[in-house]
């Protein structure tokens, strides 16, 4: 993923965004720092938190209980950064995160993510949908 014959700030968005979800997959937060601009914020819209600075967001997930796994199911090219649709889970759990993430000279400098539980639907619906 690290591809150290491009320097970081003229990395395309899709690219940085792979490289903070491997990063957290493989457990290396302190490895994704420099993805991350000074000013970094990300934005929890669920739960209404904003997270402040790359070391309080790297901090944040490094303490998260667990041991979590970061799929990307999916990324698309937005103007000025990507979309992500990650699976994470661990031997319990199961959610997605839908990472908006803004890019500029190769870092992230903002994030707005959204997360949602991988489980069964709040009542019964099948006689309008099918499950996969």
């Amino acid at each position: 993923m690290n591809r150290p014959d491009v320097p970081l700030t003229e990395r395309k968005g899709r690219d940085v965004a792979i490289e903070l979800w491997h990063c957290f997959d493989q457990r290396r937060f302190r490895d994704a720092l420099p993805l991350l601009s000074e000013d970094f914020e990300a934005h929890w819209p669920n739960t209404r938190e904003r997270i402040c600075g790359p070391e309080n967001f790297i901090a944040l997930n490094e303490s998260y209980p667990g041991t979590w796994r970061c799929t990307v199911q999916r990324i698309d090219e937005c103007a000025d950064g990507v979309v992500t649709v990650t699976k994470i889970s661990d031997v319990n759990t199961s959610l997605f995160a839908v990472s908006l993430f803004e890019v500029r000279c190769g870092r992230i400098v903002r994030a707005e993510e959204y997360f949602a539980y991988n489980g069964a639907p709040p009542h019964d619906r099948s006689a309008f949908t099918e499950r996969y």
